[in-house]
């Protein structure tokens, strides 16, 4: 009995002490952080509106605009086709997988479809799940708001353009300083006071933004946990992934983030694919696969085309596609 008393007592002692530093922490408003703080986004998740059709978009670089449509997700052609025989992949991605600046049918994904249907594979189709501005951050929030229920049979998991980018605040620091619930409710810890000391402290998690930016939207840790929490949920729902870099013009500030990519995809014998050499090399021999030099970052259609070709290739010879009914 006294030995039960003694662990009462200790675990009082000890709930009393976290939570009255817990609640001064919160009275002090600490960790300290930016009273006005800069974000890439307003919010920490998004998605395209639902149920466009034709709308004009603007692409500033160009001045221009283009047309969008969109089905009940925000997710641009091809639309979601039903059917047992059909062999589902979802291209995930930020606006370079999206398409911004061309047409639902000059995006990637509706390009690849397009191919992959010209060479016999009639019964895969891609769906467009590329959100303008997405990081790997957004991309397992997205999956968890209905793509788990799509019967999808592949990911093409393209996160690395807007992960690699430099800025003052990573995704999940905006995340736990403006407390989206979401992102909470998955990660209990990061409500606690203590542990954002904590973790401050030690330049885990960064609350606090520095002159001209100083992390990425997605560091390098978090990045892997990403990739690694995505196929988690995309195998549970009875489908696997593939990492791909989507290629850009010039890789430069994203070769970290593509190394990652590619030895993590070795460490587990996940497929992996990266044609940015490729499509490089083919920029520097005069081919005009981007917006450039207005907008270097996003393919116009004949990019676009390349890249999906090149990505058919990969899938046909990986056999990572049936050409029958799976």
């Amino acid at each position: 009995m006294k030995h039960l008393k003694r662990i009462v007592f200790a675990s009082i002692t000890v709930l009393l002490f976290f939570g009255g530093t817990e609640v001064l922490l919160r009275v002090l408003d600490l960790p300290a952080q930016d009273e006005r703080p800069t974000f890439e986004h307003n919010t920490v998740y998004w998605q395209t509106d639902p149920g466009l059709k034709d709308q004009p978009m603007t692409h500033k670089e160009l001045r221009a605009t283009f047309p969008v449509s969109t089905d009940a997700n925000g997710f641009r052609p091809p639309f979601s086709e039903d059917g047992p025989e059909t062999f589902r992949i979802a291209a995930m991605g930020c606006s370079t997988t999206f398409g911004w600046g061309v047409a639902d049918n000059e995006t990637y994904p509706a390009q690849l479809q397009a191919i992959l249907h010209e060479r016999g594979f009639q019964n895969v189709h891609v769906i467009n799940a590329g959100q303008p501005g997405y990081t790997s951050f957004q991309g397992l929030w997205l999956w968890e708001q209905g793509m788990d229920q799509m019967d999808i049979d592949l990911v093409l998991a393209g996160f690395v353009v807007q992960d690699a980018r430099e800025v003052a605040y990573s995704d999940r620091s905006q995340a736990m300083m403006q407390g989206e619930a979401d992102f909470l409710k998955q990660n209990v810890l990061y409500k606690w006071r203590m542990y954002q000391v904590l973790q401050t402290t030690l330049g885990a998690v960064q609350t606090r933004a520095k002159e001209h930016g100083s992390t990425r939207r997605v560091p390098e840790a978090e990045y892997l946990e990403n990739l690694r929490a995505l196929r988690a949920k995309v195998q549970s729902s009875g489908g696997e992934i593939a990492h791909f870099g989507y290629p850009l013009e010039v890789a430069g500030y994203t070769e970290a983030h593509r190394r990652l990519l590619r030895l993590e995809a070795q460490d587990k014998g996940i497929p992996h694919f990266d044609p940015s050499e490729t499509i490089a090399a083919r920029v520097r021999a005069g081919e005009p696969l981007y917006f450039a030099p207005q907008d270097p970052g996003h393919a116009n259609a004949a990019g676009n085309r390349a890249i999906a070709e090149l990505v058919a290739d990969w899938l046909i010879s990986e056999q990572l596609i049936p050409k029958e009914s799976p």
